[in-house]
């Protein structure tokens, strides 16, 4: 009775790392086609890194581009909008 609850539990962990994954990979996928890249070629390549090679890139993909400027996606855009209102103060 006891293995029978043991099981149940690893297959409940299983099935919730699983679905964590799969959520990450897709939430990077959707922010790597968001996100305003200095060229298109650069957020190809990310996706097709992605689609290719899974999790992997995922992970690298967050620690590397979202995870240093911590603003999610389009990094860029908002960075832009900080810039111009620096601008508009000094004048």
């Amino acid at each position: 009775m006891i293995l029978g609850g043991f099981m149940i539990f690893l297959m409940l962990l299983v099935f919730l790392t699983i679905l964590f994954l799969v959520v990450f990979w897709v939430w990077t996928i959707v922010d790597a086609i968001k996100r305003n890249f200095e060229n298109d070629s650069e957020r190809l390549v990310w996706v097709l890194l992605f689609v290719l090679l899974g999790i992997i890139p995922s992970i690298v993909y967050y620690f590397v581009v979202m995870r240093p400027n911590n603003n999610g996606v389009m990094k860029k855009t908002v960075k832009k909008e900080i810039v111009k209102k620096s601008k508009k103060k000094r004048k």
